[in-house]
C-alpha cells in the first residue's frame, strides 16, 4: 500500500516538474498570461 502510493505520488511530482519546466522556459499558460498583462499594462 505504502508503496502504490510512492508510485503515484513520484509520477504526480514528475508531470508538476514538467510544467515548470515549461512555465520557467517562458512557453507555459502562465507565462504567457504574464507576457499579455505586461504589455496591456
Amino acid at each position: 500500500m505504502k508503496f502504490q502510493l510512492n508510485q503515484k505520488n513520484k509520477k504526480l511530482l514528475f508531470i508538476i516538474g514538467i510544467i515548470a519546466l515549461i512555465e520557467l522556459s517562458g512557453y507555459g499558460f502562465f507565462a504567457s498570461l504574464f507576457r499579455l498583462i505586461g504589455s496591456v499594462g
